[in-house]
């Protein structure tokens, strides 16, 4: 593609800023509740062994609770945990102040299989209540930091990096992006063609032993670097999940790049299919049955495009979390979900498809869940969940891999 990059996101790639349309699962923690201020020094030295947030069973469900402790003048503490908070009513994430102590608290209750990131914003400007306005509110919430009550975290591409929570339900899968002792390392290094590309090799990776199926993974400056994909792929292949494949890892340039070429732009979709696979110089399939085209968000947006427009080069889909409220810039498209619209009106395709929405994204749900009826209806080979968490990076790591290995079943 030109190297030339765009000036600015295109208005039509960014998310509606839909309120929350159903109130935040705040709760109560009984331990909390049974707190006395005498008692809050010890009950520190617990959180210090046991770490942050707080974890009750509340039967069928779970509290967490989230904890700051004030060492200095903090006025007021929010908790912002992706998609249990909401932008549009930040005042709705203010943690309370346990009276006569230096203990904030906000506790959720969730589901027994959640998870997800958080970041906290203390506040240490002293601001009267009749000023708490949406302005106070937004500048609060650019005071981030990660919670350091909680050693656990998911690296970001600069600090402040985000916290972990999660309910005892969501440790009970295999976590693949864990490098496991003794499991032989496939190999990644970086190439530019001419936009930088991360490159995974599987262990023992020949070139006479090819061609190789191949994975085509989206936002390449995550999944290289960041969260490295390739402790999942070593893992999978080791435990006879995935056959031996290569993976190709494009990065996504800059955020208005990012939002224009993950825009549903065929020449993007050409750049992949007809440039970045020739020439990355690996011994890889031209079987699109072995093809997989994955991302998350606007990646997954994509991916499906690519399924549906060039279903000769990719004949697998992974969508995470993929953008299906996308609206294109045509002035005969009047209404969200393009996308499904253009699956209903074309022949259907030889493609397979893996589709997975977290059940706190309100915004993307609707329209994850309108693809699945429409991909359904078409007749395509599908598998979809949704999964106890929201439009987090975390919950798409964690479920990366079974979501992959099923497309190789």
């Amino acid at each position: 593609m030109s190297s030339s990059r765009p000036a600015r996101v295109p208005p039509t790639s960014v998310p509606p800023r839909t309120p929350r349309p159903w109130p935040a699962p705040i709760a109560a923690s009984p331990r909390i509740a049974a707190l006395r201020p005498e008692d809050v020094e010890e009950f520190w030295a617990d959180v210090t062994r046991e770490g942050a947030p707080l974890v009750e069973k509340d039967g069928d469900g779970t509290l967490l609770t989230f904890l700051w402790r004030d060492r200095g003048p903090t006025n007021d503490v929010l908790v912002l945990v992706n998609k249990l908070a909401d932008r549009n009513r930040l005042d709705l994430s203010r943690m309370s102040r346990l009276p006569g102590t230096d203990l904030w608290h906000l506790t959720y209750r969730v589901r027994n299989d959640w998870q997800g990131s958080y970041q906290l914003a203390p506040d240490e400007e002293p601001a009267p209540p009749a000023e708490r306005d949406a302005a106070h509110w937004r500048r609060v919430a650019t005071n981030l930091t990660a919670d350091p009550l909680n050693p656990e975290t998911l690296p970001q591409s600069r600090p402040p990096h985000r916290s972990v929570a999660a309910a005892p339900g969501a440790a009970a899968g295999p976590r693949w992006w864990q490098p496991r002792h003794g499991t032989p390392a496939g190999t990644v290094d970086v190439v530019e063609l001419p936009r930088r590309v991360w490159r995974y090799t599987p262990p023992g990776y020949r070139p006479a032993a090819g061609p190789y199926p191949l994975l085509v993974l989206l936002d390449g400056d995550v999944w290289g670097p960041l969260l490295p994909v390739a402790p999942i792929l070593d893992n999978l292949i080791a435990a006879g999940r995935i056959p031996p494949l290569v993976a190709l890892l494009p990065h996504s340039v800059d955020r208005p790049t990012r939002f224009t070429e993950y825009a549903c732009r065929p020449d993007f979709i050409s750049f992949l299919a007809d440039e970045l696979i020739p020439r990355s110089g690996l011994s890889v399939t031209a079987d699109p049955a072995s093809t997989v085209v994955a991302g998350q968000s606007l990646g997954g947006l994509t991916a499906a495009f690519a399924g549906l427009t060039r279903p000769d080069r990719f004949g697998n889909v992974l969508s995470q979390s993929g953008a299906f409220w996308w609206q294109s810039n045509s002035p005969d498209d009047v209404d969200a979900e393009w996308f499904a619209r253009q699956v209903a009106v074309t022949e259907r395709r030889a493609v397979r498809w893996h589709v997975e929405v977290g059940l706190d994204e309100w915004v993307n749900l609707r329209p994850n869940r309108h693809l699945r009826d429409v991909l359904t209806a078409r007749g395509y080979r599908l598998t979809y969940a949704e999964f106890a968490g929201g439009h987090d990076r975390l919950c798409w790591r964690d479920r990366f891999g079974d979501a992959l290995a099923g497309l190789f079943v």
